[in-house]
């Protein structure tokens, strides 16, 4: 990660930029009177203070006094290390997911003998989408986009990662995802990540209906990815102050590393699903472990070999990650998944409201 050059070393001494009011109502045990107490957070030099709950920051700033470089323990042979989830956690949307419908909206893909076969179980209609997507293969956009066969293979594709996400998990849909790029040489999907990246990165954050297809119903999907940017200037902190930061995920490693890149992360610390080679083009067989759910523990406890001490995520797909934090776990409440945010009121980890784009 690139170091944020403010001219502060590791020893300056804090100093006060802007405070935050953070408002907990308080009872008085003589009147019965209900008031708001007021406690003012000073922002840091650290780390700006953005739009973090206060009590958020202050723990994070706590972090990294309690294990940065100026802490009595610190081993710079072995720093202390921060994971990230990437999507709904590092940024908004999911990076991995917007790859996948781009490559079907836009046709890419090679689908060459066995792809349907070995992708697309029967039962989500392979036969159907195998067909309907002949119809259009070859052809220019816009002389398939108002066809029926593009609806059709369209609305299936689309349909069949989110029905593998409803009835097989997290694991099979993500794996579907990815396994999508069944054919494809290296270099093409090095060049398709940049563009699916320069494209969504600069589409508005929205919703788009998906039309439907018969026998494949229509759906909803979001549009555009941003990066969060105090997520961003978190990495920055901790890096500066020691912490050896990953990006742990279980969409595709080839656009997350994409995505790293372009804010100053090193690749080398991303770890996603990643599929065989062989002879430079990308097979159907996934990398083992795959990092989903338990998986990203596992995957990420045989290469580093250590625990974190700092777990910021989004899902009940972090869980395994952070149960082994051993100091402090961060869970963004982006809306839908009440199981982790229950889980982490119980265990007092932080829950923070997702951050600026």
């Amino acid at each position: 990660m690139k170091e944020h050059d403010d001219g502060l070393g590791p020893d300056a001494p804090a100093e006060e930029v802007e405070t935050a009011t953070e408002q907990h109502p308080s009872e008085d045990p003589a009147e019965g009177e209900v008031y708001e107490e007021v406690i003012e957070i000073e922002e840091s030099h650290l780390l700006p203070l953005g739009a973090w709950q206060p009590e958020v920051y202050a723990r994070l700033l706590e972090l990294i006094d309690r294990h940065g470089v100026n802490s009595p323990d610190y081993d710079p042979e072995k720093p202390p290390l921060a994971i990230f989830d990437c999507d709904g956690t590092l940024i908004h949307h999911d990076v991995g997911e917007a790859m996948m419908r781009y490559m079907v909206t836009r046709r890419k893909l090679n689908t060459d003998r066995g792809f349907w076969q070995h992708l697309v179980p029967d039962r989500l209609g392979r036969d159907a989408l195998n067909a309907a997507y002949k119809a259009v293969a070859g052809r220019a956009d816009n002389e398939v986009h108002d066809t029926a066969a593009y609806r059709r293979y369209r609305a299936g594709m689309m349909g069949a990662y989110h029905t593998l996400l409803e009835t097989d998990g997290h694991d099979t849909a993500y794996s579907f995802a990815v396994r999508m790029l069944r054919g494809q040489h290296e270099r093409t999907v090095a060049d398709l990540c940049e563009e699916v990246l320069e494209y969504e990165l600069g589409r508005p954050l929205g919703q788009e209906d998906i039309p439907h297809g018969p026998p494949f119903a229509g759906l909803v999907v979001p549009t555009g990815i941003r990066v969060y940017i105090e997520m961003v200037e978190l990495i920055g902190a901790l890096e500066n102050q020691g912490f050896q930061t990953w990006i742990v995920t279980a969409s595709n490693a080839y656009i997350v590393k994409a995505l790293a890149r372009r804010i100053g992360f090193p690749e080398e610390r991303v770890l996603g699903v990643e599929l065989q080679t062989q002879g430079g083009r990308y097979t159907d067989r996934i990398i083992e472990p795959s990092p989903v759910g338990e998986g990203k523990l596992e995957m990420f406890l045989d290469l580093v070999g250590r625990s974190p001490v700092f777990v910021a995520g989004d899902s009940m797909n972090d869980l395994e990650l952070m149960e082994n934090c051993e100091d402090t776990c961060l869970v963004i409440d982006k809306g839908g998944d009440d199981q982790i945010l229950t889980i982490a009121d119980e265990k007092g980890w932080l829950i923070q409201p997702p951050l600026s784009v």
